[in-house]
């Protein structure tokens, strides 16, 4: 029999508890600091001292207060957007460079209003600076438009998310897993073990296809055999003799490798990406399908050579034989 001892509420919540209890304690020490700092200014006549002077005007008092009410209002607005990203990235799993990276752009977006709220109040023309911003900001734009282009597009892809960090993908011809993704590029670990940076603006101008399916990548890759074979040779003559026998014991000395075994059959062209259709006048096309996890994509890389390295021996010795039968 188990038995569960029922915690008290504070030990649940550990950190956080204490966080708020001393946040509570730095405001009633703040408020208390304040009350005395009042009563000793009166006591020494120090708010008497500040009214002779110039400065110390009601409406000065007037305009100080407007500022602090809008930075107040900054202050709190910025940590509510904060919140609210914090939220979202952790809803639709952001990587925290890039939530960081939202939080600062609100942070200067917040603080720019601030800014042109309380220019303003002290009569200063804010068209001046919003002209020079524009002009600023417009200037750099038709210098890093490529850049501009490829920021947007890298948010769209976070956000969007046709595909994640360790996808198996194929973005126009460029196929391999996805390593990184940046505001500006994403990087692609291809099958001749090298890392390639496509800029996002590309990705969204080709044509993505995902092989992955969770952890595990459900990849089909062609290969293709002359039109006219030895012998007549059938496509049903082809798999059974050539290439099943070699994924049958490539798959039993590669296990760890493979979810399943491979599959093979003729080629169809599905969205352009298999290359050609099973049958044609060139050759004759074949279907593997195979299924690993992402985590082996290097292992793979590996095997898929000698894959069709002992396909193609086992062909040659096949055709040489029915060759020599024939």
């Amino acid at each position: 029999m188990r038995i569960r001892s029922r915690r008290h509420p504070k030990q649940l919540i550990g950190g956080v508890y204490i966080n708020k209890i001393a946040r509570a304690t730095a405001i009633i020490l703040i408020i208390v600091a304040m009350g005395a700092i009042a009563y000793f200014a009166a006591q020494w006549g120090v708010l008497q001292v500040l009214g002779s002077l110039d400065f110390v005007t009601s409406e000065n008092m007037i305009l100080a207060l407007k500022v602090i009410i809008v930075l107040v209002g900054a202050i709190v607005a910025d940590r509510l957007v904060r919140r609210a990203i914090k939220r979202y990235s952790k809803r639709i799993g952001l990587v925290k460079h890039i939530e960081n990276m939202f939080k600062v752009i609100a942070r200067i977006v917040i603080f720019a209003a601030a800014v042109t709220i309380i220019l303003p109040i002290f009569k200063i023309d804010t068209g001046v600076i919003l002209s020079l911003s524009a002009l600023t900001g417009a200037a750099i734009g038709f210098a890093a438009t490529q850049t501009v282009g490829n920021f947007l597009a890298g948010l769209y892809i976070m956000i969007s998310r046709p595909f994640t960090v360790s996808d198996y993908v194929k973005i126009g011809d460029v196929e391999g897993q996805v390593r990184e993704i940046t505001v500006n590029y994403t990087k692609i670990y291809v099958p001749t073990h090298n890392l390639i940076e496509l800029p996002n603006r590309q990705i969204l101008d080709s044509r993505i296809l995902n092989y992955s399916k969770g952890d595990t990548v459900d990849y089909t890759f062609r290969m293709g055999f002359p039109p006219t074979l030895p012998g007549d040779i059938t496509n049903t003559e082809l798999i059974g003799n050539c290439i099943t026998p070699v994924i049958d014991s490539f798959y039993d000395r590669h296990k760890e490798v493979f979810v399943n075994k491979p599959e093979v059959s003729i080629a169809t062209d599905y969205m352009g990406y298999m290359g050609s259709v099973g049958l044609d006048r060139l050759q004759r096309t074949f279907a593997v399908r195979v299924f690993f996890k992402e985590k082996d994509v290097g292992a793979f890389y590996d095997l898929q050579p000698q894959l069709l390295a002992e396909i193609i021996k086992k062909w040659d010795e096949y055709s040489k034989k029915v060759t020599k039968n024939g």
